[in-house]
């Protein structure tokens, strides 16, 4: 059945709007009800570790997302077997630049441990803070497989962290996604209600089937949007407390943007998510709840990506250019947009239909969908180490549209482009 159909006179209202904002009128308007009437409320669901088998190893069992080694400070964040290339344990973390410390790996096995000292890899793109994301590579000897390891500066206690990806050992993986976003990190009281459910519903329609979601703050009624979403099953949210462990910066480059990390710990975040859904989607894209990833040849991402694959078969990794929608101006000619979207708080993304040029003599960052099996480490517009090759998919193939304030700021009206992909994706899904 058409969107029409089920919502009624609903459609008159849309019928110069494309359908996606149909459907994802009717679905917010449900999502309001709930959220309104039933005041549901939102508690972040932890992720719960297992515990030690038979003990085997000494120290405190991780229960958070993000900890600090005692007597140390580098914060660690989830442990993972990789198989690709040698046998390690990979611990996604935090460390200090300037001030590395010999750290300690010993995997736990029910009738030995075995200790061995970490290599810290700092990743390349820290962007000049004093910490950086970095992996901390645990040898694993022979071919048993550690289900735990623990973690310690010298002569501390140790932390233990469960080992993920051990179903590594029954490749090839049956995947429990096709498509899967990492978002990092909703931050500073978030209330942007409006984009974030049209982001998601667009999300929903062009392929994605979960949206990772790293959680630092947000809003009262945000929290209550995000429940909806759980509940839903379209979405996880993973708690992400970086600032009760670092002095984060609120920009991406230092010292202009004062802090120890860049950006809320973006880039361990975003590697956190790529490993901790390596084997459970086929395809992860990487970009910002600000950012839409919009096929302009095909219906939606399955089709896209059954495209690129088909003309680039060595590719794992596809890049899509930025393309900056000023938020500053709108276009609101369209009637038919619901007057009762103007109460809502949030960027309406329908009345943002110019672009600005890009320009040719500017690197123009770009956003991923990628092969998670092929990513070794990213930041947060390219990878870092991968293996296959990349592709910068072309502009009239997709685009990433950014809603943002403008970038060229002195910009005559005149030069801007109308740009209307949303609605032609809307169109097809008619």
């Amino acid at each position: 059945m058409k969107p029409c159909a089920a919502i009624g006179n609903l459609c008159k209202l849309f019928s110069l709007i494309f359908s996606t904002f149909t459907v994802l009128y009717f679905i917010y308007i449900v999502l309001l009800v709930k959220i309104i009437l039933h005041g549901d409320t939102f508690t972040s669901p932890l992720i719960k570790s297992a515990k030690s088998e038979d003990g085997a190893c000494e120290g405190d069992l991780a229960k958070d997302i993000i900890v600090r080694l005692h007597r140390s400070r580098t914060c660690v964040i989830a442990g993972y077997l990789d198989l690709r290339g040698g046998r390690v344990v990979r611990i996604v973390g935090i460390a200090h630049r300037y001030e590395q410390e010999t750290l300690f790996c010993s995997f736990c096995f029910p009738d030995a441990n075995d200790t061995v000292v970490a290599e810290l890899q700092v990743h390349s793109d820290h962007f000049e803070f004093p910490y950086g994301t970095t992996d901390i590579i645990c040898n694993v000897k022979g071919n048993r497989v550690p289900r735990y390891v623990s973690i310690n500066a010298d002569k501390a206690p140790p932390t233990v962290l469960k080992v993920q990806n051990i179903q590594q050992e029954t490749l090839p993986p049956k995947f429990e996604y096709n498509f899967l976003v990492c978002i990092s990190a909703l931050f500073g009281s978030y209330g942007n209600i409006l984009q974030f459910v049209q982001s998601m519903e667009m999300y929903r329609m062009l392929g994605a089937e979960k949206v990772v979601l790293y959680h630092t703050d947000s809003s009262s009624t945000m929290k209550k949007v995000l429940r909806y979403y759980i509940e839903k099953n379209v979405l996880e949210v993973i708690p992400w407390p970086i600032t009760s462990f670092l002095n984060v910066s609120t920009g991406w480059h230092y010292p202009e943007h004062p802090g120890e990390l860049h950006y809320y710990g973006q880039t361990a975040a975003l590697n956190d998510c790529i490993y901790r859904h390596m084997y459970r989607s086929k395809f992860i894209l990487l970009n910002d709840i600000d950012e839409l990833i919009v096929p302009a040849l095909h219906q939606d991402w399955p089709e896209m990506m059954d495209f690129l694959q088909r003309s680039n078969v060595t590719a794992d990794i596809f890049l899509f250019e930025n393309h900056v929608f000023p938020t500053t101006l709108q276009d609101k000619r369209n009637s038919r947009t619901p007057t009762e979207w103007s109460s809502v708080p949030g960027l309406n993304i329908v009345h943002h239909v110019s672009r600005e040029p890009n320009q040719p003599d500017e690197i123009n960052p770009t956003k991923m969908i990628v092969n998670p099996r092929s990513v070794v480490s990213t930041s947060v517009h390219v990878a870092l180490e991968f293996t296959g090759d990349q592709y910068q998919v072309p502009i009239d193939v997709a685009r990433l549209c950014h809603y943002r304030e403008p970038k060229q700021k002195d910009l005559a009206k005149e030069f801007l482009i109308e740009d209307t992909i949303l609605a032609k994706v809307g169109s097809r899904m008619s």
